[in-house]
């Protein structure tokens, strides 16, 4: 038989389809499946869960041609839901355990490198030849050498280290009389220096004039600071205090004078204080000697205050013995004019008035409080109130506690009559130090109170410090 033929243009011809071994009912009833399943990959890249897989189902395939139709009708689409899993561990990758092996990896090769550089290095050093230090490199004869020698320090004149703070120096001028001006280095006058104690403006040291092995001096050291102006007040006045007075029982000012950045004031040399002779003895001095070396200072205290000061800080430190027994009161740091009026709570806790604890006015005989004080230091070995180191408690006891008296000495009921009356809370009936001394004097000329010469006074210092040597 002949092929079919079909009428029509060439464009609007249709192929037929071969013929198929497949039976006709059984494509109609075959059905074409789509399945939509994500790969291990994009698994792997994705951190969220794998979105779930539809699968469309038909019961009928159509036809190749544009213009043929099912030959059944068609169903409608099933959905298939497969249930989410959780990806297995090869699917997460462990970020942190990566970033450490990487970081672990890079310090190796780095520690690598380094030791590689170190090792290049020591080989370097060990083949080149080196000069020794403790050998000079030979310059052939007329040559000039690549590096030159660096020049001696320059030295700085000694005047300019003797002007480093003008307007310092300017005032000390002022108060200090030109007889007892130092002028040079302080080392190339005196020698053997020691440290003997501190005063309220500075240390204290011991030492011997260079062209004079005999002549000894105390001298105090302050530092000098251009912004510290209080600290300069104090000195200038003690400075001012000391160029004027000249009195057996009050220190005396040998020189004074600037170099660097301290103040170098050489004062004359006693043996010791009366602490330091409390404190190489087991026992508090004899009343007889308390009221000697007391009745000297009243000497002096009458001397200073006839000057218009007051000193502030009577105490036994500040209360220097020689070896011949002469009594002389030191260390001018807080004195001050009578001139103006004083408020200001400046002495020693355990020492101090009341009124100046108070911080009210108050006059020249808060040194007389002070002297009592002293007294019973000195026979006590300790002061009223040593127990307590609390300076509000101190200041309370003082105000509103009970009056300061002895407490491990006996003393005469004259010497206590005498210590209760300098010691009257009340400033308008505390005597002054010129008439606790009329007082002194008349108890002692009647034979109520007893009092030592100086002579004894000397021998009891030599007896603690100028013993003999045993050979």
């Amino acid at each position: 038989m002949g092929m079919p033929l079909t009428i029509g243009s060439p464009h609007q011809q249709q192929r037929t389809p071969p013929p198929s071994t497949t039976p006709t009912s059984a494509r109609s009833s075959e059905a074409s499946t789509t399945v939509s399943v994500p790969s291990p990959k994009s698994l792997k890249r994705n951190s969220l869960p794998p979105k779930v897989a539809t699968i469309n189902t038909t019961n009928t395939r159509c036809g190749l041609g544009s213009g043929n139709t099912p030959s059944s009708p068609q169903q409608p689409v099933k959905k298939i839901q497969i249930p989410w899993r959780c990806p297995g561990k090869w699917q997460m990758p462990d970020i942190i355990e990566e970033a450490w092996k990487r970081r672990q990896q890079e310090q190796k090769f780095q520690q690598q490198q380094q030791q590689k550089k170190d090792n290049d290095t020591i080989k370097k050093t060990l083949n080149t030849t080196t000069i020794p230090l403790h050998k000079r490199p030979w310059i052939p004869v007329g040559r000039v050498p690549d590096i030159l020698p660096f020049p001696p320090p320059i030295i700085k004149p000694q005047q300019h280290l003797q002007h480093m703070h003008p307007e310092f120096e300017g005032k000390l001028r002022k108060v200090l009389p030109k007889s007892k001006s130092m002028e040079g280095n302080p080392h190339k006058c005196y020698v053997a220096m020691a440290r003997i104690g501190s005063g309220a403006n500075g240390a204290v040291m011991r030492a011997t004039k260079r062209n004079d092995s005999t002549c000894q001096v105390a001298i105090k050291r302050c530092l000098i600071e251009d912004h510290d102006v209080n600290h300069h007040t104090y000195v200038l006045r003690e400075i001012r205090i000391m160029g004027c007075i000249n009195h057996p029982n009050l220190i005396q000012l040998r020189e004074a004078g600037m170099w660097k950045d301290d103040l170098w004031m050489a004062m004359e040399l006693m043996q010791c204080s009366v602490f330091n002779l409390l404190y190489n003895t087991t026992q508090g001095l004899p009343e007889p000697v308390a009221v000697c070396i007391a009745r000297q200072v009243l000497e002096g205290l009458i001397y200073l205050h006839s000057k218009n000061y007051m000193h502030r800080d009577v105490k036994c430190e500040n209360i220097l013995l020689g070896r011949d027994g002469q009594v002389k009161l030191a260390d001018f740091g807080l004195a001050t004019p009578l001139t103006k009026t004083n408020s200001a709570r400046l002495g020693t806790a355990k020492w101090m008035a009341p009124e100046v604890i108070a911080e009210e006015p108050y006059t020249e005989n808060v040194d007389v409080w002070s002297l009592a004080i002293t007294m019973i230091e000195m026979m006590d070995r300790v002061p009223p109130l040593y127990d307590l180191d609390d300076t509000r408690q101190i200041f309370y006891q003082i105000l509103y506690g009970k009056p300061p008296s002895f407490t491990f000495s006996k003393p005469s009921p004259t010497v206590q009559s005498l210590i209760r009356w300098m010691l009257d809370p009340d400033s308008q009936r505390r005597p002054y130090a010129k008439m606790v001394r009329e007082k002194f004097d008349t108890l002692i000329s009647e034979g109520r109170l007893g009092c030592t010469d100086q002579a004894e006074v000397g021998a009891l210092v030599q007896e603690v410090f100028c013993k003999p040597s045993k050979n």
